[in-house]
């Protein structure tokens, strides 16, 4: 099984929110889903998917930037986790990987 962590969660009646971080195969994906009246009042449906993914061959970087050796996900999840665990998780993820020159690929739905 792929490691994964739960970064943040809301669960009102108006709005739930689930973001994750962890691996698919050597790939790191932050994955987040946001539901509820609140999310169809902001984008016009009840429902919002969003991705950010790291292919394996952009990871090296990131590990380095960490002091994490390679291929650790594990140490690299729990390095990350703390500075994505918001609200604001999925922007500030973005932010960090541009910051930081490393390439990742984003889908919404």
């Amino acid at each position: 099984m792929d490691p994964r962590i739960e970064l943040f969660t809301i669960k009102r009646t108006d709005v739930r929110v689930y973001m994750n971080l962890g691996f698919e195969g050597e790939d790191l994906k932050f994955d987040g889903h946001d539901l509820g009246t609140t999310v169809d009042e902001h984008w016009g449906s009840s429902e919002y998917e969003y991705t950010a993914t790291v292919l394996a061959k952009d990871l090296g970087p990131l590990y380095a930037l960490h002091g994490i050796v390679p291929g650790e996900k594990e140490a690299l999840l729990e390095a990350l986790a703390p500075l994505f665990s918001t609200n604001s998780g999925y922007t500030q993820f973005k932010a960090y990987l541009k910051k930081h020159g490393i390439a990742f690929d984003t889908f919404t739905y």
